[in-house]
């Protein structure tokens, strides 16, 4: 099965959306610092579309874009129970066909850890660069090695939900800063039988110095990095670093 093909489904009522929640509170606080020229605001790895929703009745001109249609399909659903008008596209974010500039791009939930290789985090960069106005700004969280050997690395969870519970088994690799979690749910049926489902996902940690030289080197201008959820500088066990970078000239992949 695809990663958030059957689980996005259930993506919400797992507790996922109270990351989404409190990120929406941090977005606002962190906007009111770094403010972008313009209200076009791009979501790459839009998920079910909370943070889109909120920001869009906050007065942005949202686009999400997303990988798994899944996911979309929950997204747009909200969308419509909300009566908000949001386009939302389904794309893979390293080859990203996006012609209108935004101001603002941001891709939140560690989803950048899900580029595996350099190469894949470089192409998802230039994509960023290319659908920004000069000046426009990227705001970005990503897992740190700390945070995938700490609480990802060969740990256990599970979580009851009453009619549905869901169990994640971690595996770290030290060698390679990557940790692979098996999400593996049982959602009651109508018939009051459980129905097992799982998934595999896989985390990608990058030393903070290599982002920073990759953005860079495709045109950004790094602002400033956060201990997610605060305004103090990351350290050494910071489990999540927020990054804010500025397009500062053309990435030349235009």
């Amino acid at each position: 099965m695809a990663i958030y093909e059957g689980y996005a489904s259930v993506y919400d009522a797992s507790g996922q959306r109270a990351f989404s929640v409190r990120m929406i509170e941090y977005l606002d606080q962190l906007l009111k610092i770094h403010a972008p020229p313009g209200r076009r605001w791009l979501e790459l790895a839009c998920g079910t579309g909370t943070v889109a929703l909120a920001m869009a009745r906050r007065g942005w001109q949202l686009t999400g874009v997303d990988g798994s249609a899944d996911m979309l399909a929950q997204a747009r659903a909200k969308a419509a129970l909300a009566e908000q008008e949001i386009p939302f596209l389904q794309q893979d974010m390293r080859q990203l066909k996006f012609e209108q500039r935004c101001d603002l791009v941001t891709c939140l939930y560690d989803s950048l850890n899900y580029m595996l290789t350099t190469d894949d985090l470089t192409a998802a960069l230039r994509q960023v660069a290319r659908c920004l106005n000069p000046g426009g700004l990227f705001l970005f969280d990503m897992n740190t090695a700390f945070a995938l050997e700490t609480f990802w690395g060969g740990q256990a969870y599970f979580d009851d939900h009453g009619d549905l519970a869901v169990a994640f088994n971690t595996r770290y690799s030290p060698s390679r800063h990557r940790t692979t979690v098996t999400v593996t749910w049982f959602e009651r049926e109508q018939d009051g039988r459980y129905r097992k489902r799982c998934e595999q996902h896989t985390e990608q940690a990058y030393p903070p110095e290599h982002v920073s030289t990759l953005l860079v080197d495709v045109g950004f201008e790094v602002l400033a990095t956060y201990d997610c959820f605060t305004l103090r500088p990351p350290h050494e066990e910071t489990s999540r670093i927020m990054w804010v970078a500025r397009l500062a000239r053309s990435s030349g992949y235009v």
